[in-house]
């Protein structure tokens, strides 16, 4: 009973679910594939694999077929490990046909641990026009694919601490991989002295691209050549078990790492010429002598009765194998790895079954939890599941919000997606429902803002209970014009309903709208790692909605967002972000800025004296938007039917300048400290804030009931900033976020404000 609630907990905190339904920091761009031509998709099954073809790539097929069976003992071998499910590779029998792959495009591949399903994992394989290439590429794929699953996979639970826990440089699984495709290839060391010599200074755990892989093919050669190759799967399963890949390499091998890696640099730069003119092919190079340089590296001298210089401590050899061997051999136990015998279906004949039609099945993809704090209606937990066929051609997402406190409020959505042609297309339900019980003025200040003075509320102090019901169907074509830019058109139907909760026959408004938008879209981001971009990607979107049967109740929007991440250094990145959203018509929307999105200790704004034409219709509530986040300043500070928010970010990550060994807390390896400038304006009508009379600087003195009634231009500075510091990391795989801002407003600077939320930043 223990173990299944911490499975269900650790799902519950993979994800934090951002705001559902008011376009945030969390707007959907996306790339696009372009299909010039289709495929027939065959099948044909050897002995361990799985090969999907199409007309012409029988020939290929086949070679992939023998390859894979001829290498796998030798992959197992080196792993000590064989996986129980069925890899399914795909080949294209060029890179153009490879470019109009879907697979990827939605659902990641990225191998994080938390997504690698041997069963459900693909590899996608051109044929460029050379056969060596050809079989290089697809050993290496699954040799990638087998390390994965030997590190993340096993039990659920296992998956779930693996991915919260283990946390793995590039150089280690790429290494591992390019060593088993390329280790008889000649000419290697000499990539390996100019890779060593080219990133002298670097860490090794910063390495990304080329120079990871030709590095940790160096660091995995050396240990094969120079321990044994029977090490690398000790390594690799002590890796699994104790999570650090530096001490589990320091404990196999019986020396600190910092050792290590000066006689692994060693060993090319001083004996590469030796190590070159051998035949060292299957051989391990006893015979060659390591002759160091007298290491000049400081140690720690004058230690007190029982201390250790940690950075070159040696291990006890007797002590360092018992530790190993127990630990490798109770893992293997567990998980039924078999070290030094005939792996899976290795020892029969090579067999190759007929050609069957493809069986595009569907799975299940990136089920997530999380909680969130909705603008509206306040705390409450979310979730999503996705759907989608192997070649990820159909895609099916249902998404979820319920406050466990009050199941009334909640939110439901079903969405599915068709990329299987040149012109895609969605189709999307929403259903969202909203509840006010006894609803008061003081209430109405904290749910709805200030700019709600409701019609249907005919005395405030009694209160009322509302319920607001939403419902959207939607239809979206989308048009690639190429791989980075896409159009959209999405008409919609949408009612839009108050009801009184306990007079159901009284004070109930209906309406019904018809909705058009249309969007260009631009995408070109990278991943640099998971989480951090570099890139830049926007959206411009023009919608407009019409009320059947009401002349005065249409409204448009014009919404741009664009934004850019650029590197500066290792680990540290540059954000931006640019937002305009206009709201016209006869009924226009109000936007809201101040604080921040998901933040789970906000501020309410009461009052802020701002002057706008106030809405008097609780439906609107449905329509409202919130731009993103304007720290150092409470929840929803200015509104208008125009909001400008600009945001600037400096974000430095700490995992990219600590050793991987050093810290076993993942809230550390996840640590990122962030720099921020928030510039932003709300104003309402058509005078912009540059406009000495526009709504900003025009405030209302007295009232109805007072005998004094005014109206003040104050000409004050229309732009304000919150600047500050924020801090970013993962508590048991909860993405949260700390920010300490400022508010710079007319030239005065407002006490400081924290704020705690969940989620991504933008």
């Amino acid at each position: 009973m223990k173990n299944i609630f911490t499975i269900f907990f650790f799902f519950c905190v993979q994800i934090v679910v951002g705001q559902k339904f008011y376009p945030s920091t969390q707007e959907e761009f996306g790339k696009s594939r372009i299909q010039s031509k289709r495929f027939e998709w065959k099948t044909v099954k050897s002995n361990n694999f799985e090969f999907n073809y199409y007309r012409g790539g029988d020939a290929l097929a086949n070679m992939a077929a023998k390859t894979a069976e001829k290498e796998f003992e030798k992959i197992t071998e080196v792993l000590g490990y064989t996986p129980f499910t069925t890899m399914k590779i795909f080949i294209y029998n060029t890179p153009k046909d490879f470019d109009q792959s879907n697979i990827g495009l939605i659902s990641p591949i990225e191998f994080d641990g938390g997504i690698l399903n041997l069963s459900k994992s693909r590899i996608q394989i051109p044929y460029a026009g050379n056969d060596s290439i050809f079989k290089l590429t697809l050993v290496e794929q699954i040799s990638n694919l087998f390390v994965y699953d030997m590190l993340y996979g096993g039990s659920l639970k296992e998956v779930l601490q693996s991915s919260l826990l283990l946390s793995i440089p590039e150089w280690f699984i790429s290494g591992i991989s390019i060593y088993i495709a390329n280790k008889d290839q000649p000419g290697k060391i000499e990539a390996f002295q100019k890779a060593i010599v080219k990133n002298e200074g670097v860490k090794i755990s910063n390495l990304t691209g080329e120079d990871a892989k030709i590095i940790g093919h160096s660091i995995w050669n050396y240990i094969a050549l120079k321990y044994g190759k029977d090490n690398i799967s000790n390594i690799l399963n002590l890796t699994r078990i104790i999570r650090s890949e530096q001490s589990s390499i320091s404990s196999t091998l019986g020396l600190s790492f910092n050792r290590f890696q000066n006689e692994w640099k060693s060993f090319y730069l001083e004996q590469g010429g030796k190590i070159e003119s051998a035949k060292i092919n299957n051989q391990f190079l006893n015979n060659i002598k390591i002759e160091n340089k007298v290491d000049e590296t400081p140690r720690l001298t004058n230690k007190k009765p029982g201390e250790i210089d940690v950075n070159y401590y040696e291990f006890e050899p007797s002590s360092l194998e018992k530790f190993n061997q127990k630990k490798i051999l109770e893992k293997q136990s567990e998980n039924q790895i078999i070290v030094g015998k005939k792996f899976g279906n290795s020892d029969k004949d090579f067999k190759i079954s007929a050609p069957k039609a493809f069986q595009n099945l569907l799975t299940s993809n990136n089920l997530n939890f999380g909680i969130q704090n909705d603008p509206i209606r306040k705390f409450g937990v979310g979730g999503d599941i996705s759907f989608n066929d192997l070649l990820e051609n159909n895609v099916i997402k249902l998404t979820g919000y319920i406050n466990p406190f009050y199941i009334k409020n909640h939110d439901f959505t079903a969405e599915y997606s068709n990329y299987k042609n040149n012109n895609d297309w969605k189709i999307k339900f929403e259903r969202r429902s909203t509840n006010f019980e006894f609803l008061n003025a003081d209430d109405r200040y904290f749910y709805l803002f200030k700019p709600n003075r409701l019609s249907n509320i005919t005395n405030a102090g009694d209160g009322e209970s509302r319920r607001l019901l939403f419902h959207k169907l939607s239809a979206t074509y989308i048009r690639p014009i190429n791989k980075n830019l896409k159009t959209q058109f999405s008409p919609a139907l949408i009612s839009n309903n108050d009801y009184d909760i306990f007079e159901y026959s009284k004070k109930n408004v209906i309406s019904t709208y018809l909705s058009a938008q249309i969007d260009l879209v631009f995408d070109n981001t990278t991943q640099l790692s998971p989480g951090i971009l570099a890139g830049t990607r926007a959206k411009l979107s023009l919608s407009k909605y019409s009320q059947f049967g009401n002349n005065l109740g249409g409204f448009n929007f014009l919404n741009f967002d664009a934004r850019h991440y650029q590197k500066v250094l290792p680990g540290l990145v540059f954000a931006s972000r640019l937002n305009y959203v206009k709201s016209t018509g006869k009924a226009p929307i109000y936007g809201f800025i101040g604080g921040v999105d998901n933040w789970i200790n906000r501020k309410v704004t009461k009052t802020n004296g701002q002057i706008g034409e106030i809405p008097t219709d609780l439906r609107a509530l449905n329509f409202y938007n919130f731009p993103g986040s304007l720290r150092g300043y409470t929840f929803a500070r200015f509104y208008g039917n125009n909001t400008l928010l600009a945001n600037l970010e400096l974000r430095f990550s700490l995992s990219s300048y600590i050793p991987q060994n050093s810290v076993t807390s993942n809230f550390i390896r996840n640590l990122q400290f962030v720099l921020f400038d928030d510039i932003g304006s709300a104003w309402t009508g058509n005078k912009g804030p540059f406009n000495r009379q526009n709504s900003l600087n025009t405030e209302y003195v007295g009232g109805v009931n007072s005998n004094f009634n005014a109206v003040v231009i104050n000409f004050k500075n229309p732009f304000v900033m919150g600047y500050g510091f924020g801090l970013r990391s993962t508590i048991l795989g909860l993405k949260i976020r700390a920010d300490y801002g400022f508010g710079l407003e007319n030239k005065t600077v407002n006490p400081a404000i924290l704020s705690i939320s969940f989620g991504q930043d933008f």
